[in-house]
């Protein structure tokens, strides 16, 4: 079984960040999606066995993180973005998200920027936003066996 733990929009509070990591037995990678990349890179320099993927958010200005990033992990494909771009506070459908996760074949959109978490099946496909670890206090994990996504969010 790969666990993967996702954050989002930690604005310098990543506290129960490395708390969770440092408790959470078995992590195969961390996603976070922006705002702030220099947490993500923080969290990379205090765990360096595990493999933190992570974007630029639109408060992370100079930053030289990616604005999206594509990773597979236990073989499904994540599509990792701040959502910025994508506008996703006035996009409420999600579809641009969604058109962009379908042309990259992607089994998990990851995504941020609202602050407030949120999942949306898409046939095959899940968008999810874990919230935000310093405003909603949510985080998200995702677990894969055999080929098989679940997720959840998870409080504080």
């Amino acid at each position: 079984m790969k666990r993967i733990l996702i954050f989002s929009d930690t604005h310098g509070y990543t506290e129960p960040c490395i708390r969770l990591m440092s408790t959470i037995p078995d992590i195969t990678a961390v996603i976070h999606a922006g705002d702030s990349a220099r947490d993500a890179e923080d969290l990379k320099y205090a765990f360096p066995e595990i493999p933190v993927y992570y974007v630029r958010g639109n408060n992370d200005f100079l930053s030289g993180a990616p604005d999206k990033l594509t990773v597979t992990v236990g073989g499904v494909k994540i599509l990792i973005v701040h959502g910025h771009i994508e506008r996703v506070k006035y996009d409420l459908s999600l579809s641009a998200l969604a058109e962009k996760g379908e042309k990259t074949n992607a089994g998990l959109v990851v995504f941020g920027h609202t602050h407030t978490p949120r999942t949306e099946y898409r046939g095959k496909m899940i968008i999810l936003n874990p919230g935000s670890v310093r405003f909603s206090r949510t985080y998200a994990e995702a677990e894969i066996e055999n080929g098989v996504l679940k997720t959840k969010i998870v409080d504080l």
